[in-house]
Order: C-alpha cells, then structure tokens, then sequence
C-alpha cells in the first residue's frame, strides 16, 4: 500500500501543473462527493452553495470564485473535464510554460465566473450553480487558437487533421445552438464564451509584451525579483574602451528595429509550420530554444 501512495506522490511532483490540477481536482470532487452525501443523508444539508458558484449564494460566499473550478457534481463530468486538461495542456506547452498555463487557466475561469454572475442577474436564472474546470479550458484553447489558428490537430476516431481553429469554432458553435435551443442554460453558454474571449484576446495582449495581469499570478521566475527592487543599481549605458574613453552604443533606427522583428517573426512562423507538418519534436534544440525565448 505505501508503494502504491509513493508512486502516485511520485507522479504529482514529477507532474506538470496540469497532472497536479488533475489529482487536487480528483481528491477535491471525491471529498465534496462523499461530505455533502452523508450530510444531506442525515442532516437534509447541502454544501453546494458554500463550494460551487452561484448568484443566490456569492455573497457572502465569495471563496466561491475559486472553489468551483475543483469541484464538479459527477464523476462523468470530472472525467471529461481531466481528459480535456490532459491534451489542451499539451498543446499549450508546445509555445509556452507552465506559469503560463496557470496564468491563462485561472485569470480566464475567472473572467467566466464574472460573466456567469452578471448574466444570472440580468436574464433571471440565478439558481444555477458554476463547477468545474470547463472554464480554465476555454481560456486556454483559445489561446492556443489566438497564438497559432493553424496548427494542425486531430481527434479520435477521425483520421483526418485539420486546423486547430476550426475545433475552437465548432466548440463555440455548439454552445451557441444551445443556448438558442435552452434559454436556462443562458448563464453558463455566456460563463465560456467569455472565458473563450479571455483566452485569445489575452494572448494578442501576452504576444505583444503586454502582460498587463502579470501582478495577479507573477512568473515564478520572478517573485525573487522584487527584493532588488530597491538595491539594484541601473546599468550603465556606456561601455569602457582600452584606452579609459567610453562610448554609448548606437541606438537602431526605426527602418533597423522593423527589419529585425520582421525577420524574427518569419522565422517563428517557419518553426511553426514544421510543428504543424512534423510535431513539435522535430525541431532542432536551436528552433526550440528560439520559439521559447520568444514565446517569453
């Protein structure tokens, strides 16, 4: 029995921060599972409006805003939910790193509950309740779909690829059928469009350099950072020659700085098109190094 624990524990810490989200989302659905049965078995006591996200219960329950994304109500669910985490984990390591994916993951389940809230206020069905990771996974996806809407994917049975934005399309589609066909569902369909919005208007943002919720969930390479905030000392601008003199480098010009980003750029795309064609693992360690450091 403990062997059978220490390889699991093994596989937690060895995983990546999608397995670890996985097994606290197991471990936290079973407990939830197994406390709300036995208390409305023998109490008439649920625990839902204390764990999941719903209008009637937010306030003053605001803990909810987090609590729902590691809970669903079934197993089947919980099940979906894992194996989607699993393969949209993958694609998504692909261009970018773990902090990224909590980042994405988080900040868009959270931009969903928001939606959920204000919607269930607005159309009336304020009795539902928020669970599950569904949201994190919009976000992410879309992101992916906003970094590069022309990698090639392919899902079982179909023996066909096709570009990844068309899944993101017919995902969006068929909430949007409905929410037409089953008006009550009207909150939730909102809840991941707008974590879908989240996902690939944040990655246009991210793609630029503008990480403008960066303080929310920072890099973990940066939190040491902020202790030499006020001990470090600026970077000279100028460089000593042999002889004592010093000089400042030449700033480049705007025709300069266009050229270099557009080659740059051209030869991201060009890595990319050799993921689509051969996967990721055909690349070079150079190309890898390269899509990574711009990815950052």
């Amino acid at each position: 029995m403990n062997e059978f624990l220490n390889k699991w524990i093994q596989i937690y810490k060895s995983g990546s921060e999608g397995i670890k989200f996985i097994y606290i989302s197991v471990i936290s659905t079973v407990v939830f599972g197994i406390v709300n049965f036995l208390l409305f078995s023998g109490f008439n006591i649920s625990i839902e409006k204390y764990i999941l996200l719903s209008y009637n219960s937010v306030f003053p329950f605001l803990w909810t805003f987090v609590t729902f994304i590691f809970v669903n109500l079934n197993f089947l669910d919980l099940a979906l939910t894992m194996i989607m985490i699993y393969f949209v984990e993958k694609i998504f390591r692909m261009f970018f790193n773990g902090e990224s994916f909590i980042k994405f993951f988080f900040l868009g389940s959270f931009a969903g509950a928001l939606a959920f809230i204000l919607c269930s206020f607005l159309s009336g069905f304020r009795s539902q309740y928020l669970q599950g990771a569904t949201l994190g996974i919009y976000s992410v996806l879309l992101a992916v779909i906003s970094y590069n809407p022309k990698m090639k994917v392919s899902l079982f049975p179909l023996p066909v690829q096709f570009p990844i934005y068309i899944l993101g399309m017919i995902i969006i589609g068929l909430d949007l059928i409905t929410a037409w066909s089953h008006s009550e569902t009207l909150p939730l369909i909102i809840a991941r469009l707008a974590a879908a919005g989240f996902g690939y208007f944040y990655m246009k943002s991210y793609q630029a350099g503008n990480d403008f919720l960066g303080f929310i969930i920072p890099d973990r390479n940066k939190w040491g950072s902020w202790k030499k905030i006020f001990i470090s000392r600026p970077k000279s601008k100028f460089k000593a020659e042999p002889g004592g003199n010093t000089y400042s480098k030449r700033p480049k010009s705007d025709e300069e700085y266009s050229m270099d980003k557009l080659d740059k750029q051209k030869k991201i795309n060009q890595i990319l098109d050799k993921i689509s064609q051969s996967g990721y693992e055909s690349l070079t360690r150079e190309e890898k190094d390269f899509l990574f450091k711009a990815s950052r």
